[in-house]
């Protein structure tokens, strides 16, 4: 059966008419191995990757939070469980409350930090002993005290397009060779619906353009990592952030840089 269904994939995506950029970013990544090329990490994280593997901190580690972003043209306003339902996302006939990793935000949409929602509800960023995931900053979240109508939730499983190519030119900045360093991606099986991960080959400085790949448009990576393995990323399919670990200067650079949102997270480093 798994073969058929394999099969059948591989007919739908070989009749895709590609457009440029889909052929461009298509032709740069190659298709290798996934259980040769994770082992390192399966062996470093001691997880089967379902879900990706988690590196611990190489030497050092810090999260990027999701983006989020507010309906500059809807203020927010109180509601309770029931008038709250479905409505994230005032807009647009908008009825997802979730971002796409390859959509840029519309104008009407600023970036709303997790720090600045935190203390808007007096929660922590990020619960002690927690990760970035959907059950943070649950005074607003869940409705129970002041649910907002405007918001655009951050994505779970996937980076956002911004934060990714924040992400990604930081990474270049911090390889030994830059743009042209190798690395390869990791997508988890749990992405597919035939539960067979994928592992892709080619230059950081391509990693900008996978969002354009016609196998892959629905989430961003689940691992990366440089051929060198001196640093590798982490989102975990349920969660609301990003790890990165590995030296020290490229964490801090990661923590300072204005267009991501990162802290580091004591308890999982």
């Amino acid at each position: 059966m798994l073969r058929g269904i394999l099969a059948e994939d591989k007919a739908a995506r070989a009749v895709q008419v590609l457009t440029p950029e889909e052929a461009t970013a298509f032709a740069n990544w190659t298709r290798v191995s996934a259980e040769a090329e994770t082992r390192w990490l399966a062996e470093l994280s001691g997880d089967d990757g379902l879900l990706g593997f988690e590196p611990p901190a190489l030497p050092d580690s810090a999260w990027i939070l999701h983006a989020m972003y507010e309906d500059l043209r809807h203020p927010a306003t109180p509601a309770n469980a029931e008038t709250a339902a479905g409505t994230a996302g005032t807009g647009d006939g908008d009825d997802e409350d979730e971002t796409d990793w390859a959509v840029s935000p519309r104008p009407h949409w600023r970036r709303l930090r997790w720090s600045e929602l935190a203390e808007r509800v007096g929660d922590p960023i990020v619960e002690e002993g927690s990760y970035p995931d959907r059950y943070q900053l649950h005074s607003c979240r869940t409705g129970r005290e002041w649910k907002p109508d405007n918001i655009l939730w951050s994505n779970e499983g996937s980076l956002d397009w911004e934060t990714w190519h924040q992400l990604i030119d930081a990474l270049v900045e911090y390889s030994p060779d830059g743009p042209d360093t190798r690395c390869l991606v990791h997508f988890c099986r749990n992405m597919f619906y035939y539960h067979v991960p994928t592992v892709l080959t080619g230059r950081l400085g391509d990693a900008h353009a996978l969002y354009h790949h016609p196998d892959l448009r629905a989430y961003s990576p689940s691992n990366i990592w440089p051929v060198d393995r001196t640093w590798a990323t982490y989102t975990h399919y349920d969660l609301h952030g990003t790890k990165v670990a590995g030296p020290t200067p490229l964490i801090e650079a990661l923590l300072g840089t204005p267009g991501l949102e990162a802290l580091r997270l004591p308890w999982k480093p």
